[in-house]
Formats: C-alpha cells, structure tokens, sequence
C-alpha cells in the first residue's frame, strides 16, 4: 500500500478515535477507552517517528 493513502487511512482512524475519547471524557462512554486510546497514540506516535527516521538514514 502506498504511503499515501496509509496516511489517509490512519487520519480517518485517529479523528474517529479522537471523537471517542472526547465522549469518554465527558462520560458518555466508560472512562477505559479513553485510556486505551492514549495508549494507542503514543504507540503510533512513536511507531511513526522511529518510521521516518529509519526512512531518513537510507
């Protein structure tokens, strides 16, 4: 898959995320998810800076 559209593909995901942290902190949806979802953040943050800098040595 191009690159592109994985990043396209992971700005569709991350803004659905982000729609459902934000109801999980105002208390619509278990406060859990929320967590979960930082976690997630981070781990695609950091898989997507060690990315570009592996891309970036080449």
């Amino acid at each position: 898959m191009e690159r592109k559209k994985v990043y396209r593909l992971l700005l569709v995901l991350v803004l659905i995320l982000t729609v459902v942290y934000t109801l999980s902190i105002l208390g619509y949806l278990p406060y859990f998810l929320a967590y979960y979802i930082v976690v997630f953040f981070i781990v695609l943050f950091l898989a997507l800076r060690w990315h570009e800098r592996l891309r970036g040595w080449r």
